[in-house]
C-alpha cells in the first residue's frame, strides 16, 4: 500500500513546480518508507515549502487532547508553524497571500467528532476565500467498514461535529473532502493524491503498515474501533480511560457497579462486542490518581459491530444502573449545548436516555439518514 505523499512525490512533483506550498500535518505525516512529509517536501528541489500549520495534538504529537498548540518554529527546517487550534480554529486569510496551495497529510480515524475533519473544513473554507487550491495526500481509513449512526443535526455543528455526517462516516480524507466540494464549497480548487492498492473493505490491521497513532490516546489500530463506541463516554462524569494504558476500551469510575453493568449490558444480546471487569487508576483527565471500578470493552467481532448503537446502549446501560451517580456534564460555557449533545449531533440520545426510551424509539430516524447519506456520498467515492 501506498500513501498519497507517495503518490505525490512519484508523478506530482511537476504539476506544482515553482509554486508556495504551506502544509498541514502532524506526525503521521510520512511516506511508506518513512520519512517525514515535512522533509519530503521540504527537501523537493521543484516546489517550495514555506509554512506549516499544527492542528489538535501539535504538529509533532506532543500536545494532549483540548490543549491549545501554540504558533512555533518547527525545530528541524526551522519553518513556522501556525496554529489552527488554539483561541481560534480557523486559517487566517493573511497567512495565505503568498501561498498557492495548502496540503493536508494526517491520519485520520474515519468518525465524525475526531477533529481533524473540523480542521479539513475550516482549510478549505479559507482556501476557497482566497482561491487557494487545496491539495489532500490520502490515507486510509482504518474503520472504512464501518458506517453507522445518525447524521448529525446542523443545528448541533461544532468543532466535534462539524458537517451533517454519520458518527461513523467510511470516507477517506480525500474523499470527505470531495463531499464538501460537492455539497458546500463548489469553487473549491481540490486536488487529491489518493492511496494506492486500498480498497474501503481492508481494516487498518490489513495495511501491512504500522499505526502511527494520530493523537495520544489513539495508540493503536484496535483503539480506532473502540473510539467510535465509547467516546460519547466524554459527555459524562465517567472516566473513559485517558490516562490508562487502554484509552476507549476501560470505562469507569470509583463507584461504577461492575457486575450490574455487564449483566444490564449482556441482556441487550448485541452482536460484536462483550463487556468484561476492569479495575484502573487514571494519571490525567477524569478521576485522575482514583482507583475506578469499570468495565473493558472487547471486540469479538468487529464485522459485526455497529458502532453507534452500542454506544448508545453503553450510556443506556451505565444510567440505568448508576442512578444519581452518572451524569451528563454540564455546557462547557454558557449558552453552548452539553458535550455529550455535540458529541450526538443531537439531543435526542440525551434526552431519551434521561426517559428510559429504548434505542429503537430514539434511532426512529437513523437508518434513513443513513441511506441519504450513501445518495449523498455515492457519487465521491475514490475507491471500491
Amino acid at each position: 500500500m501506498t500513501y498519497g505523499i507517495d503518490r505525490f512525490l512519484q508523478n506530482g512533483l511537476e504539476a506544482w513546480a515553482g509554486k508556495n506550498i504551506a502544509l498541514v500535518t502532524n506526525q503521521t505525516g510520512m511516506t511508506s518508507s518513512f520519512q517525514s512529509t515535512i522533509d519530503a517536501l521540504n527537501e523537493a528541489d521543484s516546489i517550495r515549502l514555506t509554512k506549516l500549520f499544527a492542528c489538535e495534538h501539535g504538529i509533532r504529537g506532543d500536545v494532549q487532547a483540548g490543549v491549545h498548540v501554540e504558533d512555533t518554529t518547527d525545530p528541524k527546517t526551522s519553518l513556522p508553524v501556525y496554529s489552527l487550534y488554539g483561541p481560534t480554529k480557523k486559517v487566517s486569510t493573511e497567512l495565505l497571500e503568498d501561498v498557492d496551495a495548502i496540503f493536508f497529510d494526517i491520519q485520520d480515524v474515519g468518525v465524525r467528532f475526531y477533529t481533524f475533519l473540523a480542521t479539513v473544513k475550516n482549510v478549505m473554507e479559507a482556501c476557497v476565500e482566497t482561491e487557494t487550491a487545496f491539495v489532500v495526500l490520502d490515507r486510509p481509513n482504518p474503520i472504512a467498514p464501518l458506517v453507522s449512526g445518525n447524521v448529525l443535526d446542523i443545528a448541533y455543528t461544532s468543532f466535534v461535529g462539524p458537517y451533517e455526517l454519520p458518527v461513523s462516516l467510511g470516507l477517506t480524507v480525500g474523499e470527505y473532502a470531495r463531499l464538501l466540494q460537492k455539497e458546500l464549497f463548489p469553487d473549491a480548487d481540490l486536488h487529491v493524491y489518493e492511496v494506492g492498492n486500498w480498497n474501503r473493505s481492508m481494516w487498518g490491521e490489513d495495511w501491512q503498515q504500522p499505526w502511527i497513532p494520530p493523537s495520544p490516546n489513539i495508540p493503536h489500530f484496535t483503539t480506532t474501533l473502540y473510539y467510535p463506541i465509547s467516546c460519547f463516554v466524554e459527555g459524562t462524569n465517567l472516566s473513559e480511560g485517558r490516562g490508562t494504558t487502554k484509552p476507549f476500551e476501560w470505562i469507569g469510575a470509583p463507584w461504577f457497579k461492575q457486575e450490574k453493568v455487564m449483566e444490564h449490558f449482556s441482556r441487550k444480546e448485541l452482536p460484536g462486542m462483550e463487556l468484561v471487569p476492569a479495575f484502573f487508576t487514571p494519571n490525567m483527565s477524569k478521576h485522575q490518581g482514583d482507583l475506578c471500578q469499570g468495565v473493558q470493552l472487547v471486540i469479538t467481532d468487529k464485522e459485526e459491530l455497529d458502532v453507534a448503537r452500542l454506544g448508545f446502549e453503553l450510556l443506556h446501560t451505565i444510567f440505568a444502573v448508576h442512578h444519581g451517580e452518572a451524569q451528563w456534564l454540564e455546557p462547557f460555557k454558557e449558552g453552548m449545548h452539553p458535550f455529550i449533545d455535540l458529541l450526538w449531533g443531537t439531543d435526542e440520545v440525551r434526552k431519551g436516555i434521561n426517559q428510559g426510551l429504548s434505542f429503537e424509539e430514539v434511532s426512529v430516524d437513523w437508518q434513513a439518514g443513513l441511506e441519504d447519506w450513501k445518495r449523498r456520498t455515492d457519487s465521491i467515492l475514490l475507491y471500491s
